[in-house]
């Protein structure tokens, strides 16, 4: 194993205790898999319109694809994450509000999922979307 994906298997496993005769494996969990997660939950907060770097599509249309972690950095130190997340807010919400909603749920979620203690998300309001409302005809 070279020296680099030597030092990322140290950072990113954890091991399992069996009780009786010690370990019994490593779980190693990605970076990626992390900033994923991290995608995912965020477009699902109402008031999220897109991740900058990545359209606005429908979530199921960009699930798989390498661009849904554009806008995630991801930094793991002991089993502790750090995350920066960059997003699009639509203009007609509480932008403060819509980045709290991101940071409790991502927050959530990374934990939840993992295992790993979340110290940290920056949310990064990059843009903000709005729809053009059509005129309504005067009644």
């Amino acid at each position: 194993m070279n020296e680099e994906a030597k030092d990322l298997n140290e950072q990113y496993t954890d091991e399992l205790e069996t009780g009786e005769s010690g370990k019994l494996g490593e779980i190693a969990i990605a970076p990626d898999i992390i900033a994923t997660l991290t995608a995912i939950t965020t477009m699902k907060v109402p008031g999220v319109s897109g991740m900058v770097g990545v359209s606005s599509a429908s979530l199921s249309t960009i699930i798989g694809k390498r661009e849904m972690n554009k806008g995630v950095k991801v930094d793991i130190k002991d089993k502790i994450v750090t995350l920066d997340v960059s997003i699009v807010v639509d203009i007609d919400t509480s932008l403060i509000e819509v980045a709290k909603s991101v940071q409790g749920e991502v927050k959530k979620v990374i934990e939840s999922k993992t295992g790993m203690k979340v110290s940290r998300i920056d949310v990064n309001i990059r843009e903000v979307s709005y729809t053009e409302k059509e005129d309504l005809p005067d009644a």
